[in-house]
This record gives C-alpha cells, structure tokens and sequence, in this order.
C-alpha cells in the first residue's frame, strides 16, 4: 500500500525521492537476481544437471506452478506468448494425471519481489538467486500444499544453422528462408552458409517444498528467426527477421516440453 503524506511541498517531494530510491534498489536487485536467473547455470556446472524426484512418477501429483518468465526478464517479443505457453505447460502435466495450482501473476510478482527484499535484508542469508527460491518456495508451502513447485522460463539459446537444419536442446528444427530470389534458388544460395541463428527454449526448474531444487532441464521449442534473403544474393549477409508464428506450432511445443521434463516426467 503506498503511504500517503500529507504536508508542505518539500516533505511531499522529499517523501518522493526516497520512495523512488526505495523502488530503483528493488527494481535493480530484481533485475541482477533476473541475470543470474536467465543464464539458468543456477544451481551446478551442468545446466540439464538433473536431481531426480524420489517420489513415484506414476502416482498422480499435485503442483505449484508458477507464471512463465516470473524470475527473470522477459524480452518484448516473448510478452504476447506467455500466457498461451503457461496454458501448454499446465495441459502437458494434466495430460499425465497429475494436478496443478498457480498464482495471478501479480501475486507472484509481489510475492517474489518480498522474497528478494527479505533475502537482502537478512545477514544469515546468501544474497543469491538460490536463497530467494527457498525463501519464496517455503513461504508458500506455509499457506499451499503441493508435492512441488514447477518454475518454467522462455528463453533464447544461441545455436547455429547448417544446411538450413538446426540442433539444440535436445530437438532438430528447419530454419525457413524468405525473400529468395528464382535466381538465388537455382544457385542454392540457402544451402551453403552457416549462420548464427536464436532458438528458444523452456528451461523448467523444479523445487521440492523445502526449497531444494530436485530437477532442472531445457528443451528446445522453436527458432526465434526466419533468414531474410533480401540483397543476399550480392552480399551473402542475410538477416534475421522474428517469425510472426513464434512459438504457435503445437506439435513443435509438445515436443520441447517433452524435452525438458524429461526424465522427471518420464516421456511416453
């Protein structure tokens, strides 16, 4: 709740600056948590690193998960998709039997955000992403029961494409080309370059009540760009271009989940 204050202009203005102090310090240590968190080397060496849940995978679950990108910047192009990926993510743990819970997002924004400021203000506490995820998870498991908490993130992985095929993250992808000229294509101008192209990727981290992480994993969904043709035929520098279609084919996104569940929740 903001406070009102009432008063001369100076104590208003002054009242101001420190309020708007108070929320550049937040919003910064948000923003330095967010980098550590979207390198998503978190918590080992090993990114896909996987502690695997002890419980039986076959008995039905019940899961928190959170809103898609909640612990880490989201780039603009990602905004419009964020729902639509939360709905594919809770249908794929519904499909296998289990259930789910979640958070408006501005519940866990706020709830994210008191974990990060109890986190820098405690001095028995490691001022970290790791200390802000069990400080959150456990406050949380006070007030819901779950058998764990679900994070999932949308994220850009630098890969690159040869003969027009891409690998990352487990999945293989066809990069598309436009704008290529009937000349450019007699020429095979689309299959001899190596270029350096965005996938996207769901990165998953799984928590268990306590705060522990017990499972981490990505898994490629789509390629974030088509290569543009346009003048390549006298440069041979395409560019990139964002797919309007980002992240909409389904049988693409199925399979990343696939990916990056995998083996917690083991593919069928």
């Amino acid at each position: 709740m903001v406070r009102r204050l009432e008063g001369r202009g100076a104590r208003v203005e002054a009242s101001t600056r420190r309020n708007a102090r108070r929320q550049w310090k937040l919003a910064a240590s948000i923003g330095a948590l967010a980098v550590i968190a979207s390198a998503c080397a978190l918590l080992s060496d090993d990114p896909n690193l996987k502690y695997i849940d002890p419980a039986d995978a076959d008995n039905p679950r019940h899961f928190m998960v959170l809103p898609v990108n909640l612990t880490i910047k989201t780039p603009p192009e990602f905004e419009p998709v964020l729902d639509d990926m939360f709905g594919a993510i809770a249908g794929y743990i519904r499909s296998r039997g289990d259930s789910i819970e979640t958070l408006s997002r501005e519940d866990a924004v706020a709830r994210w955000a008191a974990s990060i400021r109890e986190v820098k203000e405690s001095d028995a506490l490691e001022d970290n992403f790791r200390s802000a995820m069990r400080v959150f998870v456990t406050s949380l498991a006070e007030t819901h029961t779950f058998n764990a908490l679900i994070s999932p993130s949308v994220v850009y992985r630098t890969t690159k494409t040869r003969e027009r095929t891409v690998k990352w993250d487990g999945v293989f992808r066809k990069m598309k080309v436009i704008n290529l000229s009937g000349e450019g294509k007699k020429k095979g101008l689309a299959r001899g370059f190596t270029v350096n192209i965005s996938g996207v990727s769901l990165h998953v981290m799984v928590f268990e009540p306590g705060g522990g992480v017990i499972f981490q994993k990505y898994g490629g969904l789509d390629l974030a760009h088509n290569v543009d043709m346009t003048s390549a035929e006298f440069t041979m520098r395409p560019s990139l271009v964002l797919k309007v279609d980002l992240l909409k084919d389904s049988e693409h996104l199925d399979e990343g989940m696939g990916k990056a569940f995998d083996p917690y929740f083991p593919r069928r």
